[in-house]
Formats: C-alpha cells, structure tokens, sequence
C-alpha cells in the first residue's frame, strides 16, 4: 500500500508538469517524498519523468534533482547511469558532470566513460551531444 502512495506523488507529479506552477508544486510532492521510508524508490521514476519531458524546465538544479542528490554515494548515481544508458536528456547529462565534479580515481574514470557513451549514442540530439563532449573537454 505505500508504494501505492508514492506512485500516486509520482502521478501528481506528472500531471502538473507542463503547468506554470510546475517547480511550486514539485517542491510540495518532494516533501511528501522526502518524509517517506521508500524515498529512494522514487528517483528512477523521477529520472523516467526527466527522459520523457526532454525539454521540460526541472529548474538549475531543482528541487528534483536536490532531492536524489540526498543519495549522493548511497545508490543515485547508479540510478542516474541507468537513466542515461535508456536516454539521456540535458538535465542529466548535467547532472553527470556534477557527479564527475565530485569524484576521483577509477569512480571519475567510470564516470568520464559514461560521457563517452553518450557523445557516441545512436540519434541523439545534436544539443545533448555538444553539452556531454563540452563537459569531456573540461576534464580531460
């Protein structure tokens, strides 16, 4: 049942995205996560709502990406390489690079291929592949 509840926030979530209060709202849904013990089962379906709506304004950073943040070294950043191999968006891309900012040794390495991985994606946007390559050429 309380699964149930977080896919409801989840649903709320969505259905209010392309509205104009959409980053109020989110930060209300995101304190409903955050006071939940299966908080961290929401960001694979917050990363899935940031696929879809490629082109969706999810604020710099946002209370989204604040919120998975919090499991920064506690499981987020597999989530978010498993976002980015099914399709990588701007937002995470940028994300990535945060990531990357903060790690050192094998761990950037790792992460410095992921960027690879998106500079080389099959029909990606143009606009995704220029961020993920400039963001190469800062840490090369």
């Amino acid at each position: 049942m309380t699964h149930n509840i977080l896919n409801q926030l989840m649903v709320k979530l969505e259905k209010s995205i392309m509205k104009e209060d959409f980053i109020d709202v989110t930060y209300d849904i995101v304190e409903e996560i955050e006071e939940r013990e299966d908080a961290f089962e929401a960001i694979q379906p917050i990363f899935k709502l940031m696929e879809e709506y490629q082109n969706v304004n999810f604020g710099r950073p946002g209370p989204l990406v604040h919120f998975v943040e919090k499991f920064y070294k506690n499981g987020y950043e597999e989530k978010l390489v498993e976002s980015l191999k099914r399709q990588p968006t701007q937002h995470t891309v940028w994300m990535l690079n945060r990531v990357i900012n903060g790690s050192q040794g094998d761990r950037k390495a790792y992460f410095i291929n992921v960027l690879d991985s998106i500079i080389a994606f099959p029909n990606l946007d143009d606009e995704i592949v220029s961020l993920a390559s400039h963001f190469k050429s800062l840490h090369e």
